[in-house]
């Protein structure tokens, strides 16, 4: 072939490609491929178990949703609780209480408080309470003409 000839026409040309890696869809590792058979997909059967249980727990859940099984779940529930304690005051300066009002205000503001404030998840502070209300009731038991028996009979059930 002399330099002023011109160049030979491509009657056929034949391009081929062969996938030598990929990554791994669940972790992203680098996944060789040998040549034969079909490339593998995942690096690991750990990354193919991961990425099939989070495949079908959303078709699971797609599912019950759609037959009104389950409803998409929450993502955070707030619970706000508000305490407001009033006390009595003469001259600025807190007055405990003396009346037997005063005291079952006080106390009924002390059960509210455990049944739904944060008083009563303290679990911690309960046996302080506990040993305090049945004091208390010994007490209350020591004035009363004919002490608790008696007391008991008076004591109005709800």
């Amino acid at each position: 072939m002399r330099s002023d000839d011109p160049p030979p026409q491509v009657v056929a040309r034949h391009v081929r490609q062969r996938v030598e890696s990929r990554t791994c869809p669940w972790c992203g590792a680098k996944v060789p491929y040998t040549g034969r058979g079909r490339p593998a997909e995942y690096c690991s059967k750990a990354c193919r178990n991961r990425a099939w249980e989070v495949r079908s727990a959303e078709r699971r859940l797609q599912r019950d949703i759609a037959a009104g099984l389950r409803q998409l779940p929450m993502r955070e529930v707030i619970r706000e609780t508000v305490t407001e304690i009033h006390v009595v005051t003469v001259q600025g300066t807190p007055r405990e209480p003396t009346t037997a009002w005063e005291w079952l205000e006080q106390l009924t503001e002390l059960a509210e408080q455990l049944r739904a404030g944060d008083l009563g998840r303290q679990h911690w502070q309960h046996s302080k309470l506990y040993g305090v209300l049945a004091d208390v009731v010994v007490a209350l038991a020591d004035a009363y003409p004919g002490g608790l028996e008696r007391l008991q009979r008076k004591v109005p059930r709800r």
